[in-house]
């Protein structure tokens, strides 16, 4: 049996901060890294639960007014495939 794993690269971690810049109240300057690294981290368990690598604004923390989701792309996610013993 196979086991792939997904993380978030750089190419995400940049996807992610332009949404937010776009679309969070806080606007982009006010996410550091280790910030980002938690979306990241929200997407990871998304892809884990088998959904697409998705982050999600609320609609009070958005500049819409709205609930924001964002689906990180292909070029922004690594992964890797092990073998694991039944």
């Amino acid at each position: 049996m196979q086991l792939t794993t997904y993380t978030v690269n750089e190419n995400g971690l940049q996807e992610i901060k332009a949404f937010l810049g776009e679309n969070h109240k806080l606007g982009e300057a006010h996410f550091n890294h280790s910030m980002l690294r938690a979306w990241a981290n929200e997407s990871e368990f998304q892809l884990g639960q088998g959904n697409p690598a998705t982050i999600e604004i609320k609609a009070y923390d958005s500049v819409h007014g709205h609930t924001q989701e964002y689906t990180i792309s292909d070029a922004g996610l690594d992964s890797y495939t092990e073998e694991i013993d039944d």
